[in-house]
């Protein structure tokens, strides 16, 4: 996808969906042992669940408003090519388990 494209058109709740949802993959990220050479401080790992509570809860206010304002569906292509736009492809590889000790 060409990084350089503009964003689509979107609304301020749309727009909020996108962001709190790609924060919540990128804290499923760090919260995930896969990716980590070594021992995981339990603090970070506490912290990282924490926020992902915090913006599991701005997800959500971001699709009440949708409801709030009569919106009755999600246009997934136009919130996917976002996504997209916004480097979900790296984010989300983060977030797979795979077992490094057998060439993954």
């Amino acid at each position: 996808m060409d990084k350089d494209a503009p964003l689509p058109g979107m609304t301020r709740a749309e727009q909020d969906l996108v962001h709190h949802y790609l924060r919540a993959v990128d804290l499923m990220g760090r919260l995930n042992p896969a990716h980590e050479p070594g021992r995981i401080p339990t603090i970070a790992v506490t912290h990282a669940a924490q926020a992902l509570v915090s913006a599991a809860r701005e997800l959500v206010k971001a699709l009440e408003a949708m409801v709030d304002r009569g919106e009755k569906e999600i246009y997934a292509p136009t919130l996917t090519r976002a996504m997209l736009l916004l480097d979900a492809q790296r984010r989300t590889e983060r977030v797979l388990i795979q077992d490094k000790t057998e060439g993954g």
